[in-house]
């Protein structure tokens, strides 16, 4: 274990977090404040006052925290687009997008594209989920289980990104929880504020 004598007294002096992303998360079905689970005997064991572990199995009902990234990226790109305040409900904005013809695409090994799909349930819009060839059976029925179209290509990861920057180029939305030059925006917005 390394000590850093500095840590005692280190600040967080980044960018504020919007308080706009909380109180959104608390709009969504399933929203609960997620455990933290106290270890003292892990902290005992490493000599140090305290163990805690952030349980995220169960993140707005789905195993993985990335639902908090999508949800909050999916709602400022759709409500973009669709002309409507970050701020507007899910009803809301559910209601211009279909109107509007939106379906979101993306890619995945897993987590993120049924994170994807559950917001596409969400919004009551179409999801177009490409994924690679060596994707169990059963993850891409969970992700299908959410109402998203599951493509699955002849490939590996990078295909599928090709595929589904392939399949947005005809009119979808890509929400990508990777970047790229030129797609940086939906990216930088999913991660880590959220938790």
């Amino acid at each position: 274990m390394f000590y850093n004598p500095s840590a005692a007294s280190w600040r967080y002096t980044g960018p504020c977090i919007d308080p706009t992303v909380e109180a959104f998360h608390r709009t969504l079905p399933d929203y609960a404040v997620t455990p933290l689970i106290s270890l003292p005997e892990l902290a005992q064991q490493l000599g140090i006052g305290h163990v805690l572990l952030k349980d995220e199995s169960q993140r707005l009902g789905l195993p993985a925290f990335k639902i908090l990234g999508a949800s909050w990226a999916i709602q400022k790109a759709v409500a973009t687009k669709c002309n409507l305040p970050v701020t507007a409900s899910l009803y809301e904005i559910g209601a211009v997008a279909r109107k509007a013809g939106v379906e979101l695409v993306t890619c995945t090994e897993g987590n993120w594209g049924r994170a994807v799909a559950r917001m596409a349930k969400y919004l009551q819009i179409k999801a177009v989920i490409f994924v690679p060839d060596f994707m169990d059976e059963a993850t891409q029925k969970k992700i299908e289980s959410e109402g998203a179209k599951v493509i699955v290509v002849d490939g590996d990861y990078d295909y599928s990104i090709a595929k589904a920057k392939d399949e947005a180029d005809k009119g979808g939305m890509l929400v990508m929880d990777v970047s790229w030059k030129g797609y940086e925006e939906i990216p930088e917005v999913t991660w880590y504020a959220c938790l």
